[in-house]
């Protein structure tokens, strides 16, 4: 049985969801673009890892298009110590049981500047809480951690039970490089323990 073959009846809930929401006003929706659980779900879900949103603005980056390159895809690679091109990374995570999600599974618009609407993506999450919710529901997985303030809100409002909570990879990566030794030993403790 191929990855998600067991979840599939259920997911296809989770897709009609994403598909037919019309809650926020979106650039697209990357998820169900790039097919991320038709070709990205592990057998079993050991460590869910919850971020923030796929890139807003009118971009093409997005940690599963493997067309692009991708700061967030780059920068779990960095936090992981991985020796694989940052295009495996997915690849990696899926083969290890992990899955990164974000707590905004559709692309926001982008702020005045052209970067990231802090206000905006908190409004997003919590609308977005009865998907990732559901998608909690569905892949039942055995650690869930929250990798930003985004993503710690949305798992708040979902009543998550955390793992351990960080910054986002991309601010550890550029502005709190001391944490990645500590985030990565979460990340591997998460799959030891899960193996138990």
């Amino acid at each position: 049985m191929g990855p998600g073959q067991a979840m599939r009846p259920r997911l296809e809930e989770l897709l009609a969801a994403l598909r037919s929401c019309e809650r926020c006003r979106v650039l697209g929706r990357p998820f169900l673009a790039h097919r991320v659980y038709e070709l990205w779900l592990p057998r079993r879900v050991e460590l869910l890892l919850i971020t923030e949103s796929p890139p807003p603005g009118q971009k093409a980056d997005f940690f599963y298009n493997l067309s692009r390159p991708d700061r967030l895809r780059r920068n779990m690679r960095v936090i992981l110590g991985l020796e694989v091109p940052e295009r495996e990374v997915p690849a990696w995570l899926r083969e290890h049981g992990v899955f990164l999600t974000n707590a905004v599974k559709c692309r926001p618009p982008a702020g005045e500047r052209g970067y990231r609407d802090e206000r905006l993506l908190r409004q997003m999450a919590l609308r977005c809480a009865r998907h990732l919710a559901l998608e909690v529901a569905i892949l039942r997985p055995k650690h869930v951690m929250a990798l930003g303030r985004i993503a710690g809100l949305a798992a708040e409002a979902c009543g998550l039970e955390l793992y351990a909570a960080f910054p986002h990879p991309n601010y550890v990566v550029r502005f709190g490089r001391h944490l990645i030794p500590s985030l990565r030993e979460a990340i591997f403790k998460a799959l030891e323990d899960a193996e138990l």
